[in-house]
């Protein structure tokens, strides 16, 4: 089963990103599952939008899939992802926050990024059986 959504870049596209994940995944995987890549998830939009250079006319794809195994999701920017890092401890950003890519690691099995124009971040989480 998988996901494709467009968003505006605008300050709503975290709520709407949970949204559309919450009515992916409530039949489809376990709720730690859900809850894990919702919020990384979230957190990859958030950093597009921030990170960016977005204005709101850009557009922000969200795709996703379920495997038997894994949820893979990639959420992908008109821009280059060329300066996604992950923040080490102690490292200042140069705006408030920079811990976006940091919690993504946390929570996913792996993750990357997709260099380019347009640039993608993608994560993996291991899929838990969905409650009974």
């Amino acid at each position: 089963m998988d996901i494709r959504r467009e968003f505006r870049a605008s300050p709503a596209v975290g709520r709407l990103t949970r949204q559309a994940l919450d009515g992916w995944l409530s039949d489809l995987v376990g709720e730690d599952t859900a809850a894990a890549a919702r919020l990384a998830a979230c957190e990859l939009v958030d950093n597009a939008v921030r990170h960016g250079g977005l204005s709101e006319q850009d557009t922000i794809r969200l795709s996703g899939v379920a495997t038997d195994e894994i949820v893979r999701i990639e959420v992908e920017q008109p821009s280059s992802t060329a300066e996604a890092h992950v923040v080490a401890p102690g490292e200042r950003e140069p705006i408030e926050g920079g811990f976006g890519l940091r919690i993504v690691e946390e929570l996913a099995t792996k993750w990357g990024v997709r260099q380019g124009t347009p640039g993608a971040v993608w994560f993996e989480v291991d899929r838990e059986a969905p409650k009974p």
